[in-house]
């Protein structure tokens, strides 16, 4: 029996959105200033939907782009599955393109 490429990314992505919900680095948010609505994030991102549902995935990687990052959604994912957190993730130097974009958003 075959899995599809569907079910494949379900799993993959109910994976990482398990291994995400136990970063200890997400429940440590005594330094944040404020969390950012989702129309905020759209426009700093430069997303455009077009009446179509929002690919979170894209935002994501198009967020990371105008932060700095070399890397995309699909690089954070599988830092995060093989056991990495987001702060490993976001204060990596190889991931980014210009440390000069550290902290705009």
């Amino acid at each position: 029996m075959n899995v599809s490429n569907d079910e494949q990314r379900r799993g993959r992505l109910k994976q990482f959105l398990k291994v995400l919900s136990e970063d200890p680095s997400l429940s440590n948010q005594d330094g944040l200033e404020e969390t950012k609505s989702l129309s905020e994030l759209l426009l700093f991102s430069g997303y455009r939907s077009w009446d179509e549902p929002v690919d979170m995935s894209e935002v994501l990687s198009q967020l990371l782009r105008k932060l700095g990052f070399e890397a995309c959604s699909v690089d954070m994912m599988e830092h995060v599955v093989n056991g990495g957190t987001i702060d490993e993730f976001m204060n990596s130097r190889c991931h980014r393109l210009h440390s000069e974009h550290q902290d705009r958003f």
